[in-house]
This record gives C-alpha cells, structure tokens and sequence, in this order.
C-alpha cells in the first residue's frame, strides 16, 4: 500500500511539472530549454542547408533566391524584431496596473498592426518588380526574374513572421519560452521535408514552399496558446480602441525598429553591395552567417530571451541599482567566457568545418575558401554580436528607445561605408569584416552609454569584477587556439565526411577539457555559473 502510495504521488507529482512546464518556464529553465532545443533546431537547419548547397551551390541562382527572400522577411522582419521587443516592457507595465486592461489592450494593438502589416505585405507583393531592382540594381534577366518570382511568393511568410514576433513576445511576457521553440523545430523539419520531396517537380521554388508552411506552423501553436491558456484575443470591442495607446505604442515602436532592426538592415546593406560583386557573393555571405551564427544562437540569444522579461521586471520593481548592475555584468562575463573559444574554434578550422557542412554537388572547393573566409571575418565581431543585444535589452528595459535608436543609425551608417571600403578591397569576406566593425563600435557605444542609469547607485560591496574575469577568460582560451593551430592540418587530410567529422569532434573535445581544466585553475565565473545550473538541475532562480 506504502508502495503504491509513493507510486501515485511520484505520478502525480510528474503531471504537476508537465503541467507548470506547459504553462511557465523560470529564467534558468527557459536558458537551458532555448539552448537545448535551439540546438535541434540548428542542427535541423544545417540539414536543411546542405540539401540547399548540394542542388544548387554558391551561385546565381542562390543569390536570386536570397535577395528575393530578403525582401518580405527582412523588411517585414525588422518591424518583428521590435514588436517582439517592446511588447514585453509594455505589457509587464500594463499588467502590473491592470491586468484586464493590459489584455485589452494588447488585443486592440496586435488587430491594428495586423491589418497595417497586411497592407505592407499587399504593397510589397504589387511592387515586387520595383523592390527587387531597389536592393539588386546589378541583376538582369533569370536572376531578376528568379528574385521577383521569390519575393512574391514569399509575401505571406513575410506577414506570418512579423505576427509570430508580437505573439511570441507575449508568450515570453508570460512566462512560456518551450511551445515558440517547439514551433519552430517542428517548422523546420517540415521545411526539410519540403526540400526532399519537391525539390526535383519545383525546383529552388521547394524552398519557398517549405519557408511558408514554416512560418504558419510557427504562427499557430503560439497564438492557440493564448488564446486558450491567457485568454488573449476572444474579445475585441473596436468601437472603444484606445487610440492614445495605440499611439504611444507606435511612438516607442519606431524608433526600436531602427535600432533592434538594425542586424536586418545591415543584411540589406550588406547584400546590396555584395550584389554587385561575382556570383556566389550573397551566398557565401548566407551559407557563413550560419555558420558563426550557431554559438550566438545556442548560447547568447537564449540568454538574452530569457533576462529580458526578467531585466524589465526589475527596471518596474525597483530593484537595488548596485544589484541591477552587477546583473548585466554577471551575464557579459558569462557571454564573454562562452564566446572567446567559439571565436578561436571558428577562425582557426574554418575552412574543414564548412568543407563538412557543406562542400558536396554543387558547392565546389572554391564555395567553401570563399565561405570560410567569409566565417573568419564575421567571427572577429562575435563577442561584439553577443553583448549587443544584452546592452540594448538594458535601455529597453528602462523604456529608453532614444539611445538605441542613436546607436542603432550609427551602426548602419559605419557599415555601409565599410560596406563600400571593404568590399571594393577584399570582395565577399570584406563585407564580412564591414558587420564585424560596426558592431564592434555600436556595442562600445552601448557599454558606454549604459552607465548613465546606474550614477546614483548606492552600493555596499564591490562591483562584479568584469575586467578580471575577462583577462582571466583570455588567459583559458590560450590551449584552445594551441590545439586547434596543430591539428588543423590532420583535420585537413581527412577524407570523406565520417573522417573529417570524427576528427572534429575529438579535436573539438580535447580543446574543451583543456579550457576547462585551465576555467577550474583560474576560478572562472562563468565555468561555476554553468556547472551550477547542471548541479542544481534548473532551479526556479535568478539566471546568474
């Protein structure tokens, strides 16, 4: 009886967490939940993105593809970029006053900017012609035709996207980080899928199919979600919108969307320039970005996603100055230690690492120089990449979209230079090494401009020693860049993909102990912060 006692508690108990887990993450559940299935889903992607190097390489036509694609889902992306930001600062400040006003409110805002967004993505689907000779001038006849054909067909993934930015924001608001990630996951499986079964009948075009059955599975659980579990969405009354809101949500959006969405204008920029460059150019710096982009996506965005609710909580609570800061120093140290031998992995097997990925069909040897070297560039600006989002987060939070904007134009102004310079110099990889500048200076700028809210802290124990912890975290890194430099070259006489592949990983892995072994002898943060997640299994706690 004692037995099946116990039996009906442990059960019980196993359906009590099945249920809080659907319903709320805490901050440390939702980092580890985000890296993890994060980490599915890059690994998903890297599939999707060999089959695409295999059929149709580094050229043309990828390049047509790319900047059709950019189109609908940059431009519409960079207003979801702000939306999923602002909506969760501005909903926490509502709710905390009164929450039915605050889903009335959000209710009213997501119908508004839904009917706006559907007109953008109606403009751009009639324009589709004049867009794509806006941001590819040099193209002329199958390219410029391939890219008109892409953009249109991509309208509605376009308007999807930015839908999924607001409501994921939301989700996030409320503490659900695991059905956004599921969604997504389970997007891109069926893009691959997409890619496998009609790539022969439809060509590249299986790629456009796949991208647009991706952002409605994307779309839907999220709003299901809250509609059945928050109650989001069942009830508008249009005949009392508070347009004063409304307002004041536009008045914060748009600035935001200049500085949040300046990655997605640097894209636009950066592939301007390098549509005027030799074949392959947009691709190389497409098949790259995936490839630095994996430790930011396993490790820094996840972050960032999680704090962010939390870091606004703070700013509307009060929370200590002194204790808010040494916070945001906690997680750079943390973002830093990360990063620097994910830098040094990158730049120094570069080149075996894209030749695993993707050197196979129709992406040739000289694909994959072009694309390593374009790797190597982006990733001199990979710590800058990891803390800008932080630093922004922080202005966002104190609902400062002035500073960020400043930055933001700043930003987008040094890389279209450097745009020009680099790219004129070095081709594909020089406007690699253009982002890795510009945000380089925009997150100097960040750091800089951040201290002004925490002047009058009043502080009873010592600052968190940032400076110490990041020489400290150089110092580790050192036997990382020694075993990578040595057995570059054994990578390199691999044959086959098993070969290299086995090779990688156990170079990877000795490269881990030791910098694990030198965090342990020189009693590294951020190798406790992450042991102590492991040890304490996801407590319900602050993230650092």
């Amino acid at each position: 009886m004692v037995d099946e006692h116990q039996q009906q508690a442990a059960a019980e108990d196993t359906r009590s967490r099945g249920h809080r887990l659907l319903r709320r993450q805490s901050v440390a559940q939702a980092a580890v939940f985000l890296s993890i299935v994060t980490l599915l889903s890059k690994f998903i992607g890297f599939a999707r993105d060999a089959i695409v190097a295999h059929n149709w390489g580094a050229t043309g036509v990828t390049d047509a593809f790319l900047i059709g694609m950019m189109i609908p889902s940059v431009l519409l992306g960079i207003v979801s970029i702000g939306l999923s930001t602002l909506i969760v600062p501005w909903y926490i400040a509502h709710r905390k006053n009164d929450p039915a006003r605050a889903h009335e409110l959000v209710n009213q805002v997501t119908f508004v900017w839904g009917m706006a967004f559907l007109i953008v993505s109606t403009l751009v689907l009639i324009w589709a012609p004049q867009l794509v000779h806006l941001f590819a001038p040099s193209f002329t006849g199958s390219r410029y035709d391939l890219a008109v054909k892409v953009t249109r067909l991509l309208v509605p993934m376009g308007f999807f996207n930015v839908m999924t930015g607001l409501v994921t924001g939301l989700s996030q608001a409320e503490g659900q980080f695991l059905i956004p990630l599921l969604s997504n996951v389970f997007g891109n499986v069926l893009l691959v899928g997409c890619l496998l079964f009609f790539s022969s009948p439809l060509g590249i075009q299986s790629y456009s199919l796949g991208l647009t059955v991706m952002s409605v599975v994307g779309f839907a659980p999220i709003v299901w979600f809250l509609l059945s579990r928050r109650g989001f969405f069942r009830h508008l009354d249009m005949r009392h919108v508070d347009w004063r809101a409304i307002g004041a949500f536009a008045a914060l959006l748009v600035p935001l969307v200049i500085s949040g969405g300046g990655g997605s204008l640097n894209t636009i920029v950066d592939r301007w320039f390098a549509s005027h460059l030799a074949q392959g150019s947009v691709s190389a710096l497409d098949y790259s970005n995936r490839l630095w982009n994996l430790p930011l996506a396993l490790a820094a965005t996840p972050i960032v996603t999680a704090v962010f609710p939390w870091f606004s909580s703070m700013a509307v609570d009060g929370t200590s100055l002194a204790t808010f800061e040494d916070r945001i120093r906690k997680t750079v140290a943390l973002m830093v230690y990360i990063m620097v031998p994910c830098i040094a992995g990158l730049i120094v097997l570069a080149e075996p690492i894209v030749r695993l990925l993707f050197q196979r069909g129709a992406f040739d040897a000289a694909a994959t120089h072009l694309t390593a070297t374009c790797v190597q560039m982006y990733c001199l600006g990979l710590i800058g990449l990891a803390l800008f989002p932080v630093l922004h987060r922080v202005f966002y939070s104190f609902k400062d979209t002035r500073t960020p904007l400043i930055v933001g134009v700043a930003m987008i102004a040094i890389n279209a230079v450097t745009d020009w310079l680099f790219g004129m110099w070095f081709g594909a990889p020089g406007i690699a090494l253009s982002t890795a500048a510009a945000v380089a200076v925009g997150t100097i700028m960040d750091a800089l401009l951040v201290r002004k809210f925490f002047r009058g802290e009043v502080r009873t124990t010592p600052r968190y020693p940032l400076v110490s912890q990041t020489f400290k975290t150089v110092v580790a890194v050192l036997p990382v860049v020694g075993v990578a430099l040595l057995t570059r070259s054994w990578i390199g006489a691999a044959q086959g993909f098993t070969g290299v592949a086995l090779r990688l990983v156990l170079v990877c892995g000795v490269a881990a102990v030791c910098y694990m072994a030198c965090s342990v002898a020189l009693h590294i943060d951020g190798w406790r912060m992450l042991l102590g997640r492991i040890r304490h299994r996801l407590p319900a706690a602050s993230p650092l």
